[in-house]
């Protein structure tokens, strides 16, 4: 009997764009407008098609890397099937990518992120996007020829290979070698660890240092490395593919770089700061997917939990389950505004160039807040999406299992947590002021008890800044003070939505965002009385 994906996969043919109520909200919000219905048909054919093949490709179909072909010849390349290819060829049709070459849009990239959220298939994509971002914004001269294979029919695939064996974030220890040879350069040392796309990517974005170049961050540099020479053998070699635990379906290698041909990107002294607004799209596009996926498991779990009975009623009757969806609500839409509102304050950035403006350094601090909030958010949804459906939550058949999987990453890959906070803490001193103007605006623009809650957590936020700073133990604190600014700021624009489109459940979020992250008042809250902020995702499919 052929398989129905439906009875293993409850939300097959919602339209995750259409249909979620808090995105449409936060959408309007910040001002978006779509603008050929692309983004609609993305989230139906996300639920209706590429959900199982994305389940079936992760568990029978993960990428293979064949070295050499049959008659000897280095290939370095991964096989994938056909459906995973036809995937890929379908999103690159509805312009995930070639939006931003065409018509100098970031945000319908950042929301198809929102939408798919595979983090595997995606990364392809957030790869690819970053590739052409850079070679557009960056590139020259020899260069201009791939930019149109990059956005165009040719569908070519990008990369970024930045991490070493030794240098990880530490991108001053960068150990590969640039050695010039006539308009480039020759790669040379360069043992590129952890490898996306390697075997898949047509060029790649690489960091390497000017052979002669004095040691430090500065002399870091961005290259464009294509994966193949003119003659058509590689440019360089990938040694071998990862094992991961989630994300199987982006092919992660290693990529060893000796005498690669490659094309300096920018100027000899702006690398790092190139390098890093590269990372900056990759870190958004990464809040974007966890709150995506989040949102999936969330909702997949609120329908089961709607049809399973337990002790004469249904699971999302009882108190506690309700009380459990409701705080995981309210999180969920404080992390899915702030990463809207980072992608939207990076897109308004596109023509920035270093040094940059400090609508810039706003953006990059607001995209740290929202990659550490929505990592941590997306990965205690989806965990506990699986212990809301019980075994069933924890079997490999059903989605949510690939869902917690694959959010599991999103804390780690492009800068773990720490990280973030440290980049976060270096950038502050040039948006605080920002940062609470930003505050006291929507304090001016709200009545008394919104104005009300966002001084105390203002507030709440700045002594923790200023005692560590006092107490000279701000080291130690780091992590605890960005991660206080995060919730500030997703409260701040929680209630800002609220006052800008007047959505109700926007205001409840929000409400019980302030109180469970900002005040010491416990025990006395009737939650039935918010059982509409995940109530709608249950209209018209309950029972």
């Amino acid at each position: 009997m052929r398989l129905d994906f439906s009875s293993v996969f409850l939300s097959k043919g919602i339209n995750y764009f259409s249909e979620d109520r808090p995105l449409r909200t936060f959408l309007e919000y910040t001002g978006f407008r779509e603008r050929s219905g692309t983004l609609s048909g993305l989230g139906l054919y996300v639920s209706e098609e590429l959900m199982e093949e994305a389940m079936f490709l992760d568990h029978f179909g993960r990428p293979k890397l064949v070295s050499y072909g049959i008659d000897d010849r280095r290939l370095d390349a991964v096989w994938l099937s056909r459906s995973h290819w036809d995937i890929l060829r379908r999103l690159h049709g509805m312009g995930v990518n070639s939006s931003i070459y065409r018509e100098r849009d970031l945000m319908t990239h950042f929301l198809s992120a929102y939408l798919v959220s595979d983090a595997g298939l995606f990364c392809t994509l957030t790869l690819t996007g970053q590739t052409l971002y850079a070679l557009m914004k960056y590139g020259s001269g020899a260069l201009d020829r791939y930019v149109e294979r990059f956005a165009g029919p040719d569908m070519w695939l990008g990369a970024t290979f930045y991490t070493e064996i030794q240098a990880g974030s530490d991108l001053a220890n960068t150990r590969t070698e640039a050695v010039p040879d006539g308009e480039r350069f020759r790669l040379h040392g360069g043992n590129k660890y952890f490898a996306s796309n390697a075997g898949l990517a047509d060029g790649a974005i690489v960091t390497a240092r000017v052979r002669g170049s004095p040691p430090g961050i500065r002399s870091v540099c961005t290259f464009f490395v294509p994966a193949r020479r003119d003659d058509g053998t590689p440019n360089y070699e990938v040694r071998r593919l990862k094992d991961k635990l989630g994300t199987v379906l982006v092919p992660t290698g290693e990529v060893i770089l000796e005498g690669s041909e490659a094309y300096l990107l920018g100027k000899q002294g702006d690398g790092i700061y190139q390098a890093l607004e590269i990372l900056t799209m990759s870190r958004i596009d990464d809040a974007m997917a966890a709150v995506g996926m989040a949102r999936k498991a969330l909702w997949e779990a609120c329908l089961y939990a709607s049809a399973r009975s337990a002790f004469g009623r249904p699971v999302v009757e009882h108190p506690l389950a309700q009380r459990d969806l409701i705080e995981l609500e309210s999180d969920l839409e404080a992390a899915t505004v702030l990463s809207l509102v980072a992608a939207d304050r990076f897109s308004r950035c596109i023509d920035e160039r270093p040094p940059y403006t400090p609508l810039y350094q706003y953006a990059r601090a607001l995209s740290h807040l929202a990659k550490n909030l929505a990592a941590w958010t997306s990965d205690r949804v989806t965990r506990y999406a699986m212990e809301l459906m019980g075994g069933r939550g924890f079997l490999s058949e059903y989605v949510v299992e690939k869902l917690h999987r694959d959010a599991i990453v999103t804390s780690i890959w492009e800068g773990t947590s720490n990280i973030q906070a440290l980049d976060f803490m270096e950038v502050l001193p040039r948006v605080r002021e920002a940062i609470q103007e930003e505050v006291e605006r929507v304090r001016d623009a709200s009545d008394r008890a919104v104005s009300g809650n966002l001084k105390v957590a203002l507030d709440s936020v700045m002594d923790t800044l200023y005692g560590a700073q006092e107490s000279g133990t701000l080291q130690y604190y780091q992590k605890q003070i960005a991660d206080g600014f995060a919730r500030l700021m997703a409260l701040t624009y929680l209630y800002d939505a609220y006052t800008d489109t007047g959505e109700r459940l926007v205001r409840m979020a929000a409400d019980l965002y302030y109180r469970r992250n900002f005040t010491e008042v416990h025990g006395n809250l009737d939650f039935s009385q918010y059982t509409d902020l995940y109530g709608w995702m249950l209209l018209g499919r309950k029972g």
